[in-house]
């Protein structure tokens, strides 16, 4: 089974003070053979969440924390994992352009969530992992099964 989690997994994966973080450990520490993907879409958004939780009054993070945050995702994708996959750029527009226009007059959807549930069709996703509800309900209405973990 392949799995694309979205942007809300990666970071609750890797920052330990997220509210999901247990959540997303014990779903990852769960799994038996499934294959997480990543996508360069994943590279961007979530690399850039990181480093925008540096930001702030108050930030969540030292730029050296996601730093180290960063770099731990990419080795972890390198060593296989999780397993690195592209689609043709021109594709995934396409098909999000698609779920907006079929989709977004009726419910919320940012455009980020629409690559991440269009890259997740154009991989042939078996399950669409998040916990964002309105991305899980997007995914759902678009055909992807979809998947809030649970602590």
């Amino acid at each position: 089974m392949t799995i694309y989690p979205d942007t809300s997994f990666f970071v609750a994966l890797r920052f330990a003070n997220d509210v999901h973080h247990s959540a997303a450990t014990n779903y990852l520490a769960g799994m038996g053979d499934e294959v997480v993907l990543w996508s360069p879409w994943h590279r961007l958004e979530v690399s850039n969440t990181f480093r925008q939780l540096c930001l702030g009054k108050v930030p969540f993070l030292t730029e050296s924390e996601a730093r180290r945050i960063i770099r731990r995702l990419e080795t972890d994708v390198r060593l296989g994992y999780f397993l690195h996959m592209e689609a043709d750029w021109r594709d995934v527009l396409r098909t999000g352009n698609e779920i907006s226009a079929s989709h977004a007059f009726a419910r919320s959807c940012r455009a980020a969530d629409l690559c991440h549930v269009a890259y997740a069709h154009e991989l042939a996703a078996d399950l669409f992992v998040t916990f964002d509800t309105d991305q899980a309900t997007l995914a759902e209405v678009t055909g992807l099964a979809a998947l809030e973990p649970e602590e």
